[in-house]
């Protein structure tokens, strides 16, 4: 599926010195996208399924470039997204989303693997610390939230960190958000293959990026994984997947 129509234009009201919001997804079950103030990285790192870090050649645009799209397909496109799986929609939203990039942008990309720098997943010794799926139940702001749709993976700021919030979560899930935090990317060497409940709660990435003197009770995610999952990541060598950037325009606005 492609988009209907599609309206493409970069926000150059942003200002660097003041603070704009930056929101966006596929409406649920359709094929409705909307971006407020995206950079190519996001936009790119959705249609492709990578992250930041996994984007080579970039272009050097001036911060802040931003994007505003609003893009839909045709009713036909929205009745066959709700007929399928989160996985099945998955999938052609970022072939949408791709096809966008590649008329409007005229982006053209390759894909590459390298040996590099990785972190694998793992148990602790002493086992996983993690609830069953369903053990956590859905809380009354989630209920207004999300209504009857499943509850995605989720963080909310409570002014003393983040709280990622998890039902049903596979460590599949769990690794691609690890990736995107850390930076690496992340291989689940676990073994542990059900779905489950958690809430895990951090500030920052590494304990060795704090000060002797940090005193803050709230643990960095290296940490959070040990003390509150019974996981951690351990730095290994592993092939890294990496999309090149061949060519890529500002697009012209309509």
């Amino acid at each position: 599926m492609t988009f209907d129509v599609a309206s493409v234009r970069e926000n150059r009201d942003a200002d660097v010195n003041v603070s704009f919001t930056m929101s966006g997804q596929f409406v649920p079950h359709t094929a409705m996208f909307r971006a407020i103030n995206w950079t190519i990285e996001n936009l790119i790192g959705y249609a492709y399924g990578v992250n930041e870090n996994q984007i080579v050649g970039a272009p050097k645009w001036p911060w802040p470039t931003l994007f505003v799209i609003e893009a839909k397909g045709d009713s036909a496109a929205d009745a066959k997204m709700a007929t399928m799986t989160k996985e099945q929609q998955l999938a052609e939203q970022q072939h949408m989303l791709r096809a966008l990039l590649e008329e409007r942008f005229k982006l053209k990309t390759h894909l590459e693997t390298k040996e590099g720098d990785v972190y694998n997943l793992v148990v602790s010794k002493r086992g996983p610390k993690l609830g069953a799926e369903g053990s956590m139940p859905t809380s009354a702001e989630e209920l207004k939230t999300f209504g009857d749709h499943p509850v995605p993976l989720y963080q909310k700021n409570d002014g003393q960190g983040y709280d990622f919030i998890a039902h049903g979560c596979s460590m599949d899930q769990l690794v691609q958000f690890l990736s995107a935090l850390f930076g690496k990317p992340v291989t689940d060497k676990t073994e542990l293959t059900g779905k489950y409940d958690f809430v895990l709660k951090y500030k920052g990435r590494w304990d060795r990026d704090r000060n002797a003197d940090d005193l803050d009770p709230t643990p960095p995610m290296d940490r959070a994984l040990q003390e509150e999952l019974g996981m951690k990541v351990e730095g290994a060598k592993g092939p890294a997947k990496v999309l090149v950037i061949d060519h890529i325009d500002k697009p012209s606005e309509n």
